[in-house]
């Protein structure tokens, strides 16, 4: 907002012909005859007031006139890094690892996205009329999930030679996180499943 005001600010200019016409104005007030005698503070700040608003009035319709007329530049948009590519084959080339599918799933498919942000992370997203399932992978150690909530329900399992920890409440999984073999994983379901879909849907993965 400072900014704004600053940039208006610089846009004012009180040309010679404004000063003019305010001061032509307050001399219509006729204040050569109050002059000769002294004028009561009332009647005084009366004068000066009004003035003072017919100053401000210019001025303001300066200030209006140059805010609309200041000069359009398009706003800055900072777009990240997001591709979307046809298939798996086609991502992996673009991120310059192998990236596994999830093989089957617990509903049926109807479309699938393959999608790679900041070409370091990888992202496939099946989705059905049922449910819709997220995998993501990247190299390193750091949760990709990119899912913060708290759960109420977080557990720690083994699966294969890795450990996997699921997510969700009352029994019900949202989020599984992993890692393994210099990788990070997760597996995101928009609507909850069972612990067993969960796992299932991990050793799907190839």
């Amino acid at each position: 907002m400072k900014n704004k005001y600053d940039e208006v600010m610089k846009n004012i200019e009180v040309t010679d012909e404004m000063r003019d016409r305010i001061l032509n104005n307050i001399r219509k007030l006729d204040l050569e005859k109050t002059s000769k005698r002294t004028l009561p503070f009332p009647q005084f700040k009366k004068v000066l007031s009004i003035a003072a608003c017919f100053a401000i009035l210019i001025v303001g319709s300066v200030i209006v006139h140059n805010t609309f007329n200041l000069p359009s530049e398009p706003p800055v948009q900072i777009i990240p890094d997001i591709v979307s590519y046809h298939s798996a084959a086609e991502l992996s080339d673009a991120l310059g690892f192998a990236v596994k599918e999830i093989k089957e799933l617990p509903f049926e498919i109807e479309s699938v996205k393959y999608t790679s942000f900041w070409g370091e992370l990888a992202e496939i997203e099946y989705a059905g009329s049922d449910n819709t399932a997220i995998f993501r992978m990247a190299s390193g150690d750091k949760d990709v999930s990119g899912y913060y909530d708290e759960f109420t329900s977080v557990e720690s399992l083994k699966i294969s030679s890795y450990d996997v920890t699921i997510k969700g409440s009352d029994g019900q999984y949202l989020l599984a996180v992993w890692q393994s073999n210099g990788y990070s994983y997760s597996v995101q379901f928009i609507e909850p499943v069972s612990q067993q879909v969960m796992l299932d849907t991990i050793q799907n993965i190839k």
